[in-house]
């Protein structure tokens, strides 16, 4: 559509609106002077101008001889513009005071509220990290003092570096042994005993032996290789109905 009929249009839309040229060129955020001219029919608008004013017209069955060229490019920057307009006119609250004002709103609580994630997030990484590093030290610190944890009842003396308990029925972290004799390093962990010596861990016990046919050994479930006898799950060796030991694992290196 061309001048003069194309401003004759824009004009009929505007008044079926029943708005003035001021009301209509706040809205498209045009002067009076360019839309007058245009419903004057003494100038051709640009394709993005005419799209504002049909978009504020809420007319949208335009032809492409009302908009012009339809290149996908043209109809980007329309809309780029379209928005930055939109944008700006939020901060204009001499109309719809009330709604752009809830918008404005419900924009900085969503960014209030996005800083506030962002901050929690940033803090909780930081704690994670803090409790790791504490996590690392209080397990260096365990490894080296290598604390014993003893239960049960054993006649015997708790000396600085060694436990040595005779008549023995107690569980030292998580083993239970049931022995007449027992000499247990602190800060190593080995252990001597009637079976032989070995190391202690945490429901663990690897041991070396020279004497494995006179005991008896029994779990869920048992592997024999190169000299070695590995009793996985409610594993127990036993010598006599006083003498066993029993974790979760065992280890038998024999001599």
């Amino acid at each position: 559509m061309t001048q003069p009929n194309l401003g004759k249009k824009i004009a009929d839309l505007r008044k079926a609106k029943g708005l003035t040229q001021d009301e209509l060129v706040e809205k498209c955020n045009i002067s009076v002077r360019t839309l007058q001219r245009i419903e004057s029919g003494e100038g051709t608008p640009r394709s993005y101008t005419l799209r504002i004013i049909f978009d504020a017209l809420d007319y949208s069955q335009v032809d492409s001889n009302e908009i012009g060229s339809n290149k996908i490019g043209s109809v980007i920057s329309f809309r780029l513009e379209q928005f930055y307009r939109y944008f700006l006119d939020l901060f204009n609250l001499k109309t719809n005071t009330m709604k752009k004002i809830s918008i404005l709103s419900m924009m900085l609580s969503a960014i209030i509220f996005g800083l506030f994630l962002l901050t929690t997030e940033s803090n909780a990484q930081k704690e994670n990290k803090t409790v790791s590093k504490v996590s690392d030290k209080v397990s260096t610190s365990n490894s080296s003092n290598n604390t014993l944890k003893v239960s049960g009842t054993f006649n015997g003396w708790d000396e600085t570096d060694e436990f040595i308990g005779r008549d023995v029925h107690c569980t030292i972290d998580g083993v239970l042994f049931k022995l007449s004799l027992i000499s247990v390093n602190k800060k190593t962990s080995e252990f001597h005993s009637f079976f032989g010596r070995g190391n202690l861990y945490k429901n663990k016990v690897e041991i070396t032996s020279e004497d494995v046919d006179s005991v008896k050994y029994t779990a869920n479930k048992i592997e024999k290789s190169g000299g070695k006898i590995l009793l996985k799950g409610n594993a127990k060796l036993t010598y006599s109905q006083n003498e066993s030991i029993e974790a979760d694992e065992i280890i038998i290196t024999i001599n």
